[in-house]
């Protein structure tokens, strides 16, 4: 059975009111700005991966596969799309939202730029090394509960988008192995990937947590250090196994444990969409 039967496309209405709080994971400013800052790259990362997905289906016989693909791009759709809406809220709210917007301009050039001049094969590795990331970050997050000290709305939107980034966690590598398959090129290729997102991420959050350090300041005690020390160890020891298993040459993404939240979470959204297709 083609994995696309599994894979829905969920049209989502997420509201994000001017008041929202911006420190959604609860008591841990540095972690939400950098998932706040992470965000503010997708309306560019995501339309990206969409462009060099859609370049690749002419490469592509496989009927199942390309229905899969064609899923995928309107999924990626969506996120950016209810991103885009949460991150002008998030600019305006925060103070450093100009600061915001000039590396937005910035990362959506430079996107765009690499689909006018780079070769299929760097975007789709970028691709598979971006997706492979977000599916061992994903399935860390169900499992240790990371959902359980978030705030709403953004809490939502983040487990909408994770639960979806699993299940179509096996399109960007189907692809790449059926329009290039060099096992080392993907190595390099997705672990530069993994590093040139995380440096961007980084970069966004930066200008957060430096224009507003009496927020910072406010969480700063010895008990809420030592929370987030053990939260993040938690998080190491899960995330870690599941992201060294995604450089060995016999990885393959449909045959990686799931979740037992997976399947409930896919239910509750599915419920939730304005509509399924």
């Amino acid at each position: 059975m083609s994995a696309a039967a599994d894979m829905r496309v969920r049209r989502m209405n997420f509201e994000f009111p001017e008041d929202m709080d911006l420190v959604f994971i609860e008591d841990d400013p540095q972690l939400s700005y950098f998932f706040l800052g992470a965000w503010m790259m997708l309306p560019y990362l995501e339309p990206f991966l969409i462009r060099t997905v859609q370049e690749a289906m002419g490469q592509i016989k496989d009927p199942d596969l390309l229905e899969e693909m064609k899923r995928f791009c309107a999924q990626e759709g969506q996120h950016f799309r209810q991103h885009a809406k949460a991150n002008e809220v998030i600019k305006r709210r925060h103070k450093a939202g100009p600061q915001l917007a000039a590396l937005e301009q910035e990362i959506d050039a430079l996107f765009k730029r690499w689909t006018a001049e780079k070769p299929l094969r760097f975007k789709l590795a970028y691709a598979e090394g971006f997706e492979s990331m977000t599916s061992a970050g994903a399935r860390t997050q169900m499992e240790i509960g990371m959902f359980d000290t978030m705030k709403e709305p953004i809490r939502g939107l983040m487990f909408w988008h994770i639960m979806e980034e699993v299940e179509h966690r096996t399109v960007c590598f189907d692809a790449y192995e059926k329009t290039v398959g060099d096992y080392f090129y993907r190595l390099g290729g997705g672990i530069w990937a993994q590093n040139h997102y995380l440096k961007w991420c980084k970069k966004f959050a930066g200008v957060m947590i430096a224009a507003d350090p009496e927020t910072i300041a406010r969480y700063d005690t010895p008990e809420l250090k030592a929370k987030r020390v053990k939260m993040a160890q938690t998080y190491l020891w899960s995330v870690l196994p599941k992201q060294l298993a995604t450089y060995l040459p016999w990885y393959n993404p449909r045959t990686v444990p799931l979740p037992p939240q997976f399947e409930p979470a896919r239910q509750e959204y599915s419920r939730l969409a304005m509509s399924v297709q």
